[in-house]
């Protein structure tokens, strides 16, 4: 039996009824993106005491309210890095009918919040809406065009974001900024590891490259292509003759499905893994300026209690930010300026830089980019 890629839970109890009606909802919302609740996604409903983390995979959780002393379970969780969303009967209500570990974080009402919402919610911070959902095609264009423009069909229709370099760089851009951009934002690269990709100077560059920034990689390896050195590190899926249609070029529609299940699982362990590195070097920054977090919640946010003063609210953006991005980060009313803290390594396109700076200097009271080994830095001092 193939082990889950993605892990939800509900915990606490919920009203009458609500589990059956999120269970429908949340198998719709998975079918448009090819994933099958107890299969793809493992799904978990009790009490969190019970419950065990899977490391490096996707995990996320609702909360109702607990009986006493539950809450030091949802403390570890969070601990090791688990969003929990706390469910209220009503938005004003979460401080009494959670503890003061519990209620701290975004939470939603049952009051205005419907169930489409809540399992919205639940689903990006497993990191699950398509938009989150980015894959970078690398190939050589001489060898595999035909491939890749079915593996691009093939990720689109599952709703991944694509990158593939014919189609999503405009006549007029700066092809190799927008490039690596677009690899610094991807959650896996699928490379076509065909007789001469290596032979490349930019396919080589962006394998670097992907490596460095530490999106996951995917071989799909022509036959007779022996593994590169450099390759050890990547997930291998070696290609037959007969994975291919009788033209030589074309690939089965049973060996897509496989690349594409492949690639799903390489996602949610990257994101993972993507998550906990951006998270180490934020961590590090916090500690030495003796600030700490409290809990992980509702997009993904972060409590950050720091020596003094009072909470600061912090969005994790594991791509390239945006201005949705610094949108998102004001939608639930903390006291501003909320952070947007990001993984700066290898973003570089002058365009974007331009236009973030320009956009920064009008939010800076609302929301601030924050790059992680400076976050501790500017927490010091960060309402002044």
């Amino acid at each position: 039996m193939q082990e889950a890629s993605y892990h939800l839970a509900i915990f606490g109890s919920p009203p009458e009824g609500f589990v059956d009606e999120f269970h429908e909802a949340l198998q719709a919302k998975l079918a448009v993106l090819s994933l099958n609740l107890g299969i793809e996604v493992d799904w978990y409903t009790g009490m969190p005491a019970e419950y065990r983390v899977a490391n490096g995979k996707c995990t996320a959780a609702l909360c109702f309210p607990l009986p006493d002393g539950q809450d030091v379970h949802i403390t570890k969780l969070m601990k090791d890095g688990v969003p929990v969303i706390p469910v209220a009967s009503k938005l004003g209500h979460l401080a009494a009918e959670f503890p003061p570990s519990v209620s701290i974080l975004n939470g939603l009402g049952l009051d205005s919040s419907d169930v489409p919402t809540i399992v919205n919610c639940l689903l990006e911070c497993a990191s699950l809406l398509p938009r989150q959902r980015r894959v970078f095609l690398s190939y050589r264009r001489t060898e595999s065009t035909t491939a890749a423009l079915q593996l691009y069909a093939a990720l689109s229709e599952r709703l991944f974001d694509v990158f593939l370099d014919t189609h999503e760089i405009l006549p007029g851009e700066h092809f190799q900024e927008v490039l690596w951009q677009k690899l610094c934002d991807s959650d896996v690269m699928i490379y076509l590891d065909t007789p001469s990709y290596f032979d490349s100077r930019w396919t080589t560059a962006e394998f670097g490259r992907a490596v460095f920034r530490g999106v996951p990689i995917l071989r799909a390896g022509w036959p007779e292509v022996a593994l590169d050195d450099r390759s050890q590190a990547t997930l291998d899926l070696r290609l037959t003759k007969d994975d291919f249609l009788s033209d030589g070029v074309s690939l089965t529609n049973e060996c897509l499905a496989r690349i594409c299940r492949s690639a799903e699982d390489l996602r949610a362990e990257g994101v993972a893994t993507r998550y906990r590195l951006l998270m180490n070097a934020f961590g590090t920054s916090l500690e030495r300026a003796q600030a700490t977090i409290e809990g992980y919640s509702l997009r993904r946010s972060l409590t950050v209690k720091p020596k003094r003063g009072e909470p600061i609210y912090v969005y994790p953006a594991l791509g390239v930010p945006t201005t949705y991005t610094l949108h998102d980060a004001t939608l639930d009313n903390h006291p501003a300026p909320v952070a947007v803290v990001y993984d700066n390594a290898g973003i570089e396109e002058r365009r974007w830089q331009t236009h973030m700076e320009w956009i920064s200097n009008y939010l800076e009271k609302d929301v601030r980019l924050v790059e992680p080994y400076n976050s501790g830095w500017r927490f010091l001092d960060w309402r002044k």
